[in-house]
């Protein structure tokens, strides 16, 4: 496993930083595409896609209990160019041996389109999967819709969860306000923490309304993540 690790850091890595009480991962910056029918969406009675484009090829994974934030930023073509439902940006995989693949859990943020709008969106799934949308109102249309979204640990006096934010950014690239989106609890109950949780960038077009063409996203900044360094 740990040759798996610094292999995988070698390939993807820009660098990779331990400090007394955490390591941060950088991944290289990259772009994403995939094609129409493609989707990470759970629903019932019995609808289950988890075909999205993600990157890394091999996902970083670590245990859950060590997972303390990711975060990306990323762009999607001009609005102009997106049909409903298109969407990109963090996944979290959250796996255990045993488990099978239709039962896995997991989170996924981004921008998703929807009837002609971007919308910064999040979507949990434990049994069955949710959906929040929450507007971008200062996008112009036309443009690329891009965000910058951030997972992270965090504790108050009622125990554990995994806050997501969209973080506003200035024009220099400086953090100057973070949006809270969407507390998900049930992730880090004690249950889950030996569960392993696997991070990427990822991009679906769930339509095949317009043809073949496929989407793509660039994640300018790379991927971010941190891990907490105990055992």
């Amino acid at each position: 496993m740990k040759s798996s690790i610094l292999s995988f850091l070698a390939a993807t890595a820009t660098a990779a930083v331990t400090m007394s009480n955490t390591t941060t991962t950088t991944i290289k910056p990259f772009s994403l595409s995939a094609p129409p029918n493609t989707d990470i969406w759970r629903k019932p009675p019995m609808h289950n896609a988890f075909n999205a484009s993600t990157y890394p090829e091999q996902l970083p994974t670590y245990t859950l209990k060590n997972f303390q934030r990711a975060q990306l930023s990323f762009e999607l073509p001009p609005s102009d160019q997106l049909r409903q439902y298109d969407q990109a940006g963090l996944l979290l995989h959250v796996t255990k041996p045993g488990v099978p693949d239709n039962q896995t859990k997991w989170i996924k943020t981004g921008i998703e389109f929807y009837y002609g709008k971007p919308y910064v969106a999040t979507v949990g799934c434990d049994a069955w999967a949710d959906w929040s949308l929450t507007p971008m109102p200062e996008f112009k249309n036309g443009t690329m819709p891009g965000a910058t979204i951030e997972a992270r640990r965090e504790s108050d006096a009622l125990g554990n969860s995994l806050w997501i934010y969209w973080i506003i950014k200035d024009e220099a690239g400086k953090e100057v306000s973070r949006q809270p989106l969407r507390e998900v609890t049930w992730v880090l109950a004690e249950e889950y923490e030996r569960w392993s949780v696997s991070i990427a960038g990822y991009v679906c077009r769930p339509t095949t309304a317009g043809g073949d063409g496929m989407l793509e996203a660039e994640f300018k900044d790379g991927l971010e993540i941190e891990t907490l360094n105990h055992a």
